[in-house]
């Protein structure tokens, strides 16, 4: 689980690598990259260099992931953002072991931003309903992913375009008879390469905790066999993601407003294997237990300062899924929705960078549920 919360921790810079049907919690799939402007260097005198962090997940199927994260923190320019180097690692209790390091650049006054990503994991997982075949499984994945996106910036008014591209080799195995259901269903694992657009408009006042603004980003990657994958498919996602401060609720205490945050996100695929399916990536579901070809979700997120770095969290959202499920049948959203709610605490670690960590407790649909120590906001 490790390499996908340092996924989170960079904003899930690059977004689409096929799911490994054995993938860690929602908070570690690398979905997408989050860029804005300059943070809000007054709320804090100095910044810290360097900043350490625990992270756990914990849910019935995954079992519990104890890990950590550890962060640079270095200001290329007055005017930008602080950029970060950080390394993840983590271990859980299905003796799973997991890695890698990630880097978020802002120069040029925010202008030009850089993410890249470098991790591998060794991961084994215990399902009570795995696809929902009923079926408790237990399955063993190998992971390699390599990633960027560089973004540029084409007008102040907040308009950006960039590059990405990922590169993703994993193997997946399971125990007895399961093992030759996914060969048969094609889940067996997956090299994949891909290369794609990214077109953004950005409004937000922050990088990392925004308070107004939004976010706006459509990107894609191209999957071919010309670039070293082994099949040739296409994702493409769309994600608003959009924040209002409620000033009018401010507290002294806090020097912070309540802020109600809103996303609106979807992956869609064509001609992709089962692997390469689209996941319910709502909090408190299991990355990879429930596959179709395509899924959004609405998602808000209510984020209530108590003080000057402690504060509660409230979300609550629906997914969808729709297109063919994996064994070939044509489904929408009417008898497959996903709901999901849960609330938590955060702990602002750095002001003036404006990072800080949360520990949720997130309830889906019959047994999924799952507890989080995040690095950052989820969106």
């Amino acid at each position: 689980m490790g390499l996908l919360v340092l996924f989170s921790f960079f904003s899930a810079a690059l977004s689409a690598a096929p799911v490994p049907t054995g993938s860690p919690p929602e908070d570690m799939q690398p979905e997408d990259t989050d860029g804005t402007v300059e943070a809000k260097s007054s709320k804090s005198d100095e910044q810290k260099s360097w900043l350490i962090t625990p992270t756990l997940a914990a849910d019935p199927k995954l079992g519990t992931n104890l890990g950590g994260v550890i962060a640079y923190l270095k200001q290329l320019e007055s005017e930008s953002t602080p950029s970060m180097l950080g390394l993840s690692v983590s271990y859980s209790d299905t003796d799973s072991i997991s890695g890698g390091i990630g880097a978020q650049l802002y120069w040029r006054a925010d202008s030009r931003r850089l993410t890249m990503l470098l991790g591998g994991a060794q991961i084994n997982n215990e399902y009570d309903d795995f696809l929902g075949t009923g079926q408790a499984v237990e399955t063993q994945d190998t992971v390699h992913t390599m990633g960027f996106r560089y973004l540029h910036q084409l007008h102040k008014a907040g308009w950006f375009a960039g590059i990405q591209g990922v590169s993703t080799n994993y193997a997946v195995g399971a125990d007895g008879l399961m093992d030759g259901m996914l060969n048969l269903v094609g889940l067996s694992g997956f090299d994949a390469t891909g290369l794609g657009l990214v077109l953004q408009h950005d409004t937000m006042d922050q990088q990392r905790t925004p308070e107004s603004g939004h976010l706006l980003t459509f990107h894609n990657f191209a999957y071919r066999e010309t670039f070293g994958g082994e099949s040739s498919f296409d994702v493409g996602f769309a994600d608003l993601r959009w924040y209002r401060a409620i000033d009018r609720l401010s507290s002294g205490r806090s020097n912070r407003p309540p802020v109600l945050a809103l996303q609106i996100k979807g992956r869609f695929t064509s001609d992709a294997p089962l692997s390469g399916y689209s996941s319910v990536s709502l909090p408190g579901y299991t990355m990879g237990n429930y596959l179709s070809q395509h899924f959004t979700h609405l998602l808000v997120d209510g984020r209530f300062p108590l003080s000057r770095k402690l504060g509660l969290v409230a979300f609550g959202g629906v997914g969808c899924q729709f297109g063919d499920d994996i064994t070939g049948r044509d489904i929408d959203c009417k008898d497959n929705t996903y709901p999901s709610v849960g609330v938590g605490v955060s702990y602002v670690l750095d002001e003036a960078a404006s990072i800080l960590i949360r520990l949720e407790l997130a309830k889906g649909k019959s047994d999924n549920e799952a507890i989080y120590l995040r690095f950052g906001h989820s969106f």
